[in-house]
């Protein structure tokens, strides 16, 4: 069911306090969207699916490659294995087609040789990387990207290095951290019960907590969302995600689409 699942996507997005809520409780319906290069354009208009019944819409996939682009994904074609090596005979791993939103998988594009690309990985560990045939994925662009600062509990979004837009959040406590490196959106969810824990938006992050591995039987998965807990913004209080205001989230979910790089620094 949807809503499971949206319970699983965000394992690693409770509170370490309570504050009138029911803990894990998930939202009864879900919108599932925003495959491709992110537009500063106002999202499709995407009908409210029931959670037993969910559907996917993409958005086109960008005609034009910017000369810089920020962010190069790749949206895999059904299973997708994944290789140390190039050439190598066995897969270490293999990408499922969907994530468990129902997302089609994207990867992070970070090399590419001879017929194969390199990529940034989904799930643990965090910052995997592997080969994938150049066949198996279609790589798009991105013009921004998002860098979260964890002192200064500060959320930039950039394009072209130029700074379009900043705001505080509140990160993962000192006990469950949330986990740094560099990871890549893997969904973008739009939530039928915005005043729930997540807010009106929630985007899912390549990143696994390191401190939250099973969660309502998910994984620790690391997401940037919305808040019913405003006075959380500025400081360490969340499981391991990144908290942003509500009114905030809806300007990002205009901004960011999946397979957009988000790098997060200590």
């Amino acid at each position: 069911m949807l809503g499971m699942a949206m319970v699983l996507v965000l394992a690693a997005c409770g509170t370490t306090e309570s504050a009138g809520t029911t803990p894990g409780a998930a939202p009864s319906e879900t919108t599932i969207a925003r495959i491709g290069t992110a537009s500063t354009e106002a999202p499709p208009t995407i009908p409210t699916t029931e959670a037993s019944d969910p559907t996917i819409e993409q958005q086109e996939m960008s005609t034009t490659v910017p000369s810089q682009p920020d962010s190069i994904a790749g949206l895999t074609s059904g299973e997708t294995p994944v290789f140390t090596a190039i050439g190598d005979d066995e897969p270490f791993r293999v990408l499922p087609e969907k994530t468990i939103l129902g997302t089609p998988t994207v990867v992070s594009i970070i090399g590419e040789f001879d017929g194969w690309v390199e990529a940034l990985l989904p799930g643990r560990p965090n910052g995997q990387s592997g080969w994938i045939r150049a066949a198996d994925v279609e790589v798009f662009t991105l013009e921004r990207e998002v860098i979260v600062d964890l002192a200064e509990r500060q959320l930039t979004v950039l394009s072209d290095g130029e700074e379009v837009f900043e705001s505080q959040v509140a990160v993962g406590s000192e006990v469950s951290p949330t986990p740094t490196g560099v990871f890549f959106v893997t969904d973008a969810v739009r939530l039928t019960a915005p005043g729930g824990p997540w807010g009106p938006y929630a985007f899912g992050l390549s990143a696994r907590s390191d401190v939250v591995t099973e969660f309502n039987g998910g994984d620790g998965i690391v997401g940037i969302h919305g808040t019913n807990q405003p006075w959380s913004i500025g400081e360490a209080a969340s499981l391991g995600c990144v908290r942003l205001p509500n009114d905030v989230i809806e300007i990002l979910w205009d901004i960011m689409a999946v397979g957009m790089k988000v790098t997060i620094v200590a």
